[in-house]
């Protein structure tokens, strides 16, 4: 009895403590910190007034109860609960700020996701789309063409793209499904799909078009797939949340992003192993990245709010920029001028100068993710997933000049000639 008493007591204690810190939580701060938590949980926990919750798969936080919040915070903090997005998220976070966005959250009033809508009405022409771009339809399941407009039917949950540097082959990842699909993209039709590792994100196709790597970012490995013989022949093991690579253009290395936190790690191809990983102090959960025209300096996406410049030899981050809120894709242009990045928790992109680092703002609308540019480095398609549309800006005038409406939350984008 004495024991079940004490036991009752502390218990009784914990739940105290608990109440008495989140009665004692700031809410005006924890609606500042909370733009960290927007890209998937939207600005207002449920993604209705942003429009910007990224997704069903991601729960709504607005109006849960405070304890329970903080609870879980605390339980990706310490590592009972593990996801390596969440897990990055957490690291920074103190005490104070688990409380403060705890009761941010619970003050909020609760709802269901907002559906987007389509309101863009411009056309896609061969103006601005002088070769195949492929879009990926993450709700519609779908791949879009541009400017042809076609569309191929896929799996589930269709996120990262890449196309084969021939032209002829198109890989598609399914997270949900654990898999990867393989289009032909003269008719459109699925030749293969592959079972990859858990949760696969990022796919890149080495330079010589032998090769497809799948960062699986649910299972800390990256798949090896083997595009002669449509068959995954390798698994290399990385370290936690692995979101998406980069191949050198000699094919020797590839960089990939891992979100779980430890950094930017590079793996020797011909080992098809890891062999390196640099720290991204400043940054939480790298995300996405792409290289500079001489590969020296890679410039890493992170999951909140900003981009890393890392000196690739010395293995060190020479800045961090703050950009749009939330994540997104990130691409240097292949005249090597910008690095251009979007932020699916904002309403616009924005143009780094590779050089001087200096920055430019460009609207376009809501959601921003999917980022890439021509071949000739003239125009800079980006998917707008909270307006089921994509944006063309004109990179000579650094300006939004095209809206054109797709199917439902258009995700990734792959051409040709900018991998």
């Amino acid at each position: 009895m004495k024991i079940h008493s004490i036991s009752t007591r502390l218990f009784a204690g914990i739940l105290l403590s608990i109440a008495v810190g989140a009665q004692a939580a700031d809410v005006d701060a924890g609606r500042q910190k909370a733009a960290m938590c927007a890209g998937c949980h939207g600005s207002d926990g449920r993604g209705s007034s942003s429009g910007i919750g990224i997704s069903e798969e991601y729960p709504n936080l607005a109006g849960q109860k405070q304890a329970y919040l903080l609870k879980q915070l605390q339980a990706f903090k310490s590592g009972e609960r593990k996801n390596p997005t969440m897990s990055a998220m957490v690291a920074s976070l103190s005490k104070t700020d688990m409380a403060n966005l705890a009761a941010y959250f619970a003050s909020l009033t609760p709802g269901a996701c907002e559906d987007r809508t389509t309101a863009a009405a411009d056309p896609a022409t061969t103006a601005e789309f002088h070769e195949p771009v492929y879009i990926s339809m993450k709700k519609s399941g779908t791949v879009e063409v541009f400017p042809s407009r076609k569309s191929w039917p896929g799996g589930p949950n269709m996120l990262y793209d890449a196309v084969t540097p021939n032209g002829r082959r198109l890989l598609v990842t399914s997270p949900s499904t654990n898999k990867v699909y393989v289009f032909d993209t003269g008719s459109g039709r699925q030749l293969s799909v592959l079972d990859t590792g858990k949760a696969p994100k990022g796919v890149k196709v080495s330079p010589d078009g032998r090769w497809a790597y799948v960062s699986n970012q649910g299972s800390a490995n990256i798949s090896v797939v083997d595009l002669a013989k449509l068959q995954v022949v390798d698994t290399i093991a990385v370290k936690a949340g692995p979101h998406n690579a980069r191949f050198t253009r000699d094919g020797r290395l590839a960089y990939v992003t891992l979100q779980g936190g430890a950094g930017l790690g590079v793996v020797d191809t011909a080992k098809r192993k890891l062999v390196r990983v640099i720290p991204i102090p400043g940054i939480t959960g790298p995300h996405n990245l792409d290289l500079s025209a001489d590969e020296k300096t890679a410039f890493v996406r992170d999951f909140v709010q900003h981009v890393a410049v890392v000196d690739l030899a010395a293995g060190k981050v020479r800045r961090v920029l703050t950009v749009g809120k939330g994540h997104g894709g990130i691409d240097v242009t292949p005249d090597g001028r910008y690095a251009a990045t979007a932020a699916i928790a904002d309403n616009f992109v924005t143009l780094i100068d590779t050089h001087t680092f200096k920055t430019w703002k460009i609207p376009v609308g809501k959601g921003s993710h999917g980022i890439r540019a021509s071949r000739d480095s003239r125009w800079l398609y980006v998917t707008l997933t909270a307006e089921n549309a994509v944006a063309v800006i004109d990179l000579e005038k650094r300006k939004l000049v095209k809206k054109i409406s797709t199917a439902r939350f258009p995700f990734w984008v792959a051409l040709v000639g900018n991998p």
